[in-house]
C-alpha cells in the first residue's frame, strides 16, 4: 500500500502540533483557546473597576491570587465615606464568596468573576472593617482584584452602608 506525499506531510505536521505540550505538565487555564494570563486579567479587572464616573481618591488597592484569597482589615477614619471596589478575574472559577465583617456585623456576597463591572460596597466612616475571601483550592489561576476609596457624601450611589439592613436586602447573598 501507497501512502500519498501529502498525507504524510500532515500526518507529521499534526504530531508536531499535538506533542508540543509535555503530558506531565498541568495544562494552562483557558476559554474559547486563550490562555489565562495574569497581565490580561489585571488589565480586564482594571477596566471593570474603572465603569465609575464618580471622582475617587483610592486609599489602598492590591490584587492577590484567588489561590491565596483574601483576608484584609481596612482603616475608615476621617470625614468622607468609602468605599470597596472589588472583582476577580479567573477561567476556572465562576464566583467566589466575599464575607465582610465590622464589629458584630456580618455580611456574605457572591463576587462574580469575570463581570465588567466591579462590585461595590459603601462604608461610612467608623470602626476598622474586613473582607475576607476563601482561597480556591492551590494551583487555581485566578486574580482579587480590589480598591479602597473614598468618595464625596454626595457621590453615595445605592446603599450607603454595606453593614445595614439596606446591603441585606438589595444584595444577593449565599448561606
Amino acid at each position: 500500500m501507497r501512502i500519498c506525499p501529502a498525507l504524510i506531510v500532515l500526518l507529521a505536521a499534526t504530531a508536531l502540533v499535538t506533542g508540543c505540550s509535555s503530558a506531565g505538565d498541568p495544562s494552562p487555564a483557558t476559554t474559547a483557546g486563550r490562555e489565562w494570563e495574569p497581565d490580561d486579567a489585571l488589565q480586564r479587572a482594571d477596566r471593570a473597576l474603572d465603569t465609575d464616573e464618580n471622582t475617587l481618591i483610592v486609599v489602598d488597592r492590591n490584587a492577590p491570587h484567588v489561590a491565596s484569597g483574601m483576608n484584609k482589615t481596612f482603616e475608615t477614619a476621617g470625614s468622607k465615606p468609602y468605599r470597596l471596589d472589588i472583582t476577580c478575574d479567573s477561567y476556572e472559577v465562576s464566583h467566589l464568596t466575599l464575607v465582610l465583617t465590622r464589629g458584630q456585623t456580618k455580611h456574605t456576597w457572591d463576587l462574580i468573576c469575570g463581570a465588567r463591572e466591579a462590585q461595590r460596597f459603601n462604608i461610612p466612616t467608623g470602626p476598622a472593617f474586613t473582607a475576607t475571601v476563601a482561597p480556591a483550592k492551590p494551583g487555581t489561576t485566578g486574580l482579587i482584584v480590589w480598591r479602597l476609596n473614598t468618595l464625596a457624601p454626595q457621590e453615595v450611589e445605592g446603599c450607603p452602608d454595606a453593614f445595614s439592613n439596606c446591603a441585606a436586602q438589595s444584595t444577593p447573598t449565599t448561606p
